[in-house]
């Protein structure tokens, strides 16, 4: 009996042992996701990151899993009020990382097209994905399309923003770039005012002065576009996707046609924490080559031109067209 009784106090005190590492593990999980959005934010200053803890904390009490934390890290970035911080779980990161083709998804599509045998029609679509490889393919494809647009010789360009909500910069901007006409175009400003400004070359993104992503390519890259471009926007427009439109603001060749994109026009870094899940984070806003900053959450980027939208959507599409034709033939 007396054995029984020892061997059932071991257990319990084993039981009492692992249960309270699982408790100091959880509670280390949300520290450390609250200690890098009190250093990173870019709202930190306006947080009383005090109280925030003590919430937080005491909402991941209960927890006896890191699973069950997620709504909890989830409630603590919307306290942020930025409205684009976000929490990633596991197993979505891993879907990100895995890919299109591995996750049976649809590429995005990459349409170009001649119009009246003398405006050059390419779209630039959202790309959410993490894997390498469809970064690659979708600069790629973009690349294939314009080099062969180009040996057409148009009068002028047409990129296509709408509905383009985002997604990762990086191969956007490294698509994109053949549009741009220098460096230092866009970039952001974090919560103690530095600077960062964005730039790519021979199939590097740089941020700031280190190169951070590196691409391979196979198609050439097009030489810089010169010509009128209309770049059109919608109201869907946005984060990445308004990361480029603020690229081309001031550029000399280039007019936005269209109406306010959608206004998330902040920079969000991933942070991986220990499970695998992403902490996605806001940490700072987009700033463009005149210095102005988008700070304001919901105003978005104003366009040169604009268009009246109206419920027919391809009396809608009609009009942006019809304006970027007359953009690009000088009649604006």
């Amino acid at each position: 009996m007396n054995k029984f009784l020892i061997a059932a106090s071991l257990t319990a005190m084993l039981f009492s042992a692992r249960a309270s590492a699982q408790k100091d593990s959880i509670r280390q999980y949300v520290s450390k996701a609250l200690d890098i959005m009190q250093h990173k934010s870019v709202n930190k200053s306006r947080i009383n990151w005090e109280e925030l803890s003590r919430i937080t904390l005491s909402d991941a009490s209960e927890a006896r899993t890191i699973k069950e934390t997620y709504p909890v890290l989830g409630k603590a970035l919307r306290a942020l009020k930025d409205s684009h911080s976000k929490f990633y779980p596991a197993e979505e990161v891993r879907q990100y990382t895995l890919g299109y083709k591995a996750t049976g998804q649809a590429f995005p599509v990459i349409e170009g097209k001649l119009l009246e045998n003398k405006y050059a029609y390419i779209s630039l679509p959202d790309i959410g994905s993490f894997n390498k490889d469809d970064w690659n393919l979708y600069i790629n494809t973009f690349y294939s399309k314009v080099n062969e647009l180009q040996k057409q010789k148009p009068k002028g360009w047409i990129l296509d923003l709408r509905n383009n909500y985002g997604g990762m910069l990086y191969p956007m901007y490294a698509a994109a770039a053949p549009f741009f006409d220098r460096k230092n175009i866009v970039g952001t400003k974090d919560a103690e005012g530095n600077i960062e400004y964005f730039n790519y070359k021979d199939g590097k993104f740089y941020e700031g002065p280190a190169a951070t992503q590196f691409f391979t390519l196979k198609e050439r890259q097009p030489s810089q576009i010169k010509a009128p471009v209309a770049v059109l926007v919608n109201k869907v427009t946005g984060s990445s996707a308004e990361f480029i439109t603020a690229a081309f603001a001031g550029q000399k060749n280039v007019n936005l046609i269209g109406v306010n994109t959608q206004g998330l026009t902040s920079a969000n870094q991933e942070y991986k924490l220990s499970d695998g899940s992403f902490l996605v984070l806001t940490i700072g806003n987009i700033i463009d080559r005149t210095g102005k900053e988008y700070n304001i959450i919901g105003e978005g980027i104003a366009p040169d031109i604009r268009i009246e939208k109206t419920d027919d959507k391809t009396k809608t599409n009609e009009a942006y067209m019809n304006t970027a034709f007359r953009y690009i033939d000088g009649k604006l």
